[in-house]
């Protein structure tokens, strides 16, 4: 491929690339690292030490209430992909847009996730790095003109350079990018993604030193019997993760469901926070210093068993008021406090078979992420890397590979999934593609025979429509799309007399759109709800490009399959 004067195997670019995308997803994950501590100060230093001066402790609600505002306006204004968990909005990229990622999203992810976190909003940095991550290697594919399959590997590149400096584990980010973004192993993209994954580490340990996330008390298995208990937090921690997903989709579903503005949702759902944090401020921002106390065996049972029910109730509330920010570090929270109060039990039964509990809660951190992400690989190699200890590794694998067997059967999906099956999105099938998915809007959409200006009379589009035998028409304002028209819609209003009313005021805006590389699979499954006739494809600025019927659909099945 050629890339400007140069011509360069799709190989060495790939690599080449690789290597720039790890140098900026670390760089990136330095950066943001810093603008979240500049927020931290401003939210808990400046304003809320002058709201406490006034208010007292009800400032922690109002500082958290400004941080949601802030962060909901700004996702909802600039970039509204940049709302909620990140690695979703990833994975659809690379499912239905062959990778394609707005710029933009670097710079608003960044800003709305670093206010989320920073003014105490309970939600983790590593989604939000990671797309920052795979935009980068998203836009540079597209810089490049690169095919498609090279943009994928490119952002999955992204992703691995994000958790790799985020959490200083170079291993566990190429599984994740392989196991969560791409879900597969093919040995062209795995050997860039480990070039991604080693330049982002080295530059994360330059600038945020050579450590272990987590400092872990010393390990070592008691007895043979201890991997029974260890079986039985397998178990416990696929519950508790499948009653982390729910909660957090019942509060996102709850707050999409209210129609009020954006901003306001954000000062509810961060209100909330700062409720729960008046009593138990470890559920503010990441929680990797609370963690760190679980792993020191200074939290009391019931302390730890109310923490794990309390930590998800707060990412709940913030990413459902429309915050900006990752559910892995809320995974890893609820996961230690969880396993550190279950260790702490066992340790009091059996003292001579069990180990220390904090102990457990390493193990625990595991388990409830690679339940709820269904990513054992990752689970195991990220918290491995960040204890660097081995000797945990036996009642890891044990406990994770039972969570995650278990949360699948419980689950159905995992909880990035989740949030794409509610778009209509079957990530299952996307790993497993049909013919449909190979095929691009592009290469069926066509021109509308009518297109309909707001300002014109619907007795004069209802005879043009007359004459197309089209069951919708869109609706333009110029050449950018705003809605359609059915022909049910025109024959009604001419038979009620108002066939000389602007267009305006019968048209059906809808959010439904296509892009010209977005797949055929896409719009057959937007078409499964039967009030849509019609799916405009749309360009920059939403400027029409075509449209897509039922018929289109069914042609190119027909054509497919022969």
């Amino acid at each position: 491929m050629r890339v400007g004067r140069y011509t360069l195997s799709q190989s060495t670019f790939l690599l080449v690339a690789a290597g720039i995308v790890g140098l900026g997803g670390g760089f990136g994950a330095v950066l943001f690292r810093m603008l979240i501590n500049a927020e931290h100060t401003l939210a808990f230093d400046i304003i809320g030490a002058h709201l406490g001066m006034w208010i007292g402790v009800a400032s922690i609600v109002v500082q958290l209430a400004i941080g949601g505002i802030v962060a909901a306006w700004i996702t909802a204004t600039f970039a509204p992909e940049a709302k909620g968990h990140g690695v979703p909005e990833v994975m659809e990229a690379v499912a239905l847009r062959g990778g394609v990622m707005r710029p933009r999203v670097i710079a608003i992810k960044a800003l709305a996730s670093a206010t989320s976190i920073g003014f105490g909003g309970s939600c983790g940095r590593e989604g939000p790095i990671v797309q920052i991550g795979s935009t980068i290697g998203s836009v540079l594919g597209q810089f490049a003109k690169a095919p498609a399959p090279i943009v994928r590997t490119l952002v999955a590149c992204g992703a691995a350079a994000g958790i790799s400096a985020t959490f200083n584990a170079p291993i566990g980010g190429v599984f994740f990018a392989a196991e969560v973004i791409l879900g597969e192993f093919a040995p062209r993209s795995f050997a860039a993604i480990v070039v991604a994954s080693v330049l982002s580490a080295v530059i994360g340990r330059a600038f945020l030193g050579n450590h272990p996330s987590f400092d872990a008390s010393p390990f070592q298995l008691a007895s043979p019997y201890e991997l029974i208990f260890y079986a039985i937090l397998g178990v416990i921690a696929a519950i508790w993760a499948f009653g982390f997903v729910k909660v957090l989709y019942f509060f996102e579903d709850g707050f999409d469901a209210i129609k009020i503005q954006p901003w306001i949702k954000g000062a509810l759902g961060f209100a909330g926070v700062g409720v729960i944090g008046i009593a138990f401020p470890q559920v503010f921002g990441v929680g990797y210093d609370s963690i760190q106390q679980v792993l020191y065996s200074h939290v009391p049972a019931a302390h730890a068993f109310i923490l794990a029910v309390m930590k998800p109730l707060a990412t709940s509330l913030t990413l459902g008021g429309g915050g900006s920010g990752g559910v892995f570090a809320p995974s890893l929270f609820t996961g230690a406090f969880l396993g550190d109060g279950f260790g702490r039990l066992i340790h009091m039964a059996f003292p001579s078979w069990t180990g220390p509990a904090a102990a457990y809660g390493l193990v625990g951190m595991a388990a409830v992420f690679a339940a709820a992400a269904e990513a054992p690989m990752t689970a195991i190699l990220i918290v491995f890397e960040m204890s660097d200890d081995y000797t945990i590794i036996l009642p890891l694998m044990v406990t994770v590979v039972i969570a995650t067997l278990l949360g699948r059967r419980l689950l159905g999906a995992t909880i990035y999934e989740m949030k794409l099956l509610r778009r209509g999105l079957d990530w299952q099938k996307v790993r497993h593609p049909r013919f449909l998915t190979r095929v691009n809007v592009s290469t069926i959409g066509r021109t509308p025979p009518v297109v309909a200006q707001l300002d014109e009379p619907i007795s004069a589009v209802a005879e043009r429509d007359g004459d197309s035998g089209e069951l919708a028409v869109p609706v333009c304002n110029g050449d950018r799309f705003v809605g359609i028209v059915t022909s049910a819609d025109l024959a009604g209003a001419i038979a009620h007399g108002f066939g000389t009313h602007a267009i305006h005021t019968i048209v059906h805006a809808t959010s439904d759109r296509l892009h010209p590389e977005d797949t055929v699979e896409r719009a057959a499954t937007l078409m499964a709800d039967a009030t849509i006739p019609l799916l405009p494809v749309v360009g920059n600025d939403d400027r029409l490009l075509g449209i897509i019927t039922r018929r289109d659909v069914l042609d190119a099945y027909r054509s497919l399959s022969d």
